[in-house]
């Protein structure tokens, strides 16, 4: 009996120390002054990423990865001139890497990214989105904003919640016109892409 309570005890702390392990992440951060109203095009390597809009001036990314041979050799850069400003990440990675990044709440983006996940949340602005494969989650804010919304999949499934429309398949995609200001373009090559109004 004491040894099936040593056993069952020495397992519970190992699995402690697992989960702990399992949990720990290596973190970095790099941060650029930026304006409002500026136009931010982003080149992403795979992994899992949040872009978040705000009321500083500034791109800020805090990322992190587990792996440290794969940390070491990542890449993650930002760069501004003017209203104008560029987000890089380049390296080894994969879903072990994650980032957010926060950027003005009105900021125009242009991104591409290779394969993961990409959640976008209170950003007003055009956005010209492209990726791969994953899932695509974009919250586009007030919907009369638009003047022109564009989503499609080539396979996969395609939610636009704000414009009750549904596609699952192949080849599907979605086209809106309206009277805003904004232009909307959202392209997955294999996925899901969801488009929602949170605000």
């Amino acid at each position: 009996m004491r040894l099936f309570w040593t056993a069952a005890v020495v397992a519970t702390l190992w699995a402690g120390v697992a989960a702990s392990q399992a949990v720990e992440r290596l973190q970095d951060v790099v941060e650029r002054p930026f304006v409002a109203n500026g136009r931010i095009t982003m080149d992403l390597s795979a992994g899992d990423y949040r872009i978040v809009g705000g009321p500083d001036r500034r791109i800020r990314i805090t990322w992190s990865a587990r792996d440290r041979e794969r940390y070491r050799k990542l890449d993650v850069r930002a760069e501004a001139d003017g209203p104008r400003a560029t987000v890089t990440t380049d390296g080894p990675v994969n879903n072990d890497f994650r980032a957010t990044i926060d950027v003005p709440a009105r900021t125009d983006l242009v991104i591409r990214l290779s394969a993961g996940e990409l959640r976008i949340e209170g950003i007003e602005g055009d956005k010209d989105i492209s990726q791969h494969a994953g899932e695509i989650d974009i919250d586009i804010g007030d919907p009369k904003s638009y003047r022109r919304v564009e989503a499609s999949v080539w396979a996969g499934e395609l939610h636009v919640q704000p414009f009750g429309a549904t596609r699952e398949g192949l080849f599907r995609s979605f086209d809106w016109n309206g009277n805003g200001r904004y232009r909307l373009n959202a392209r997955l090559k294999a996925g899901e892409l969801r488009l929602h109004a949170a605000r």
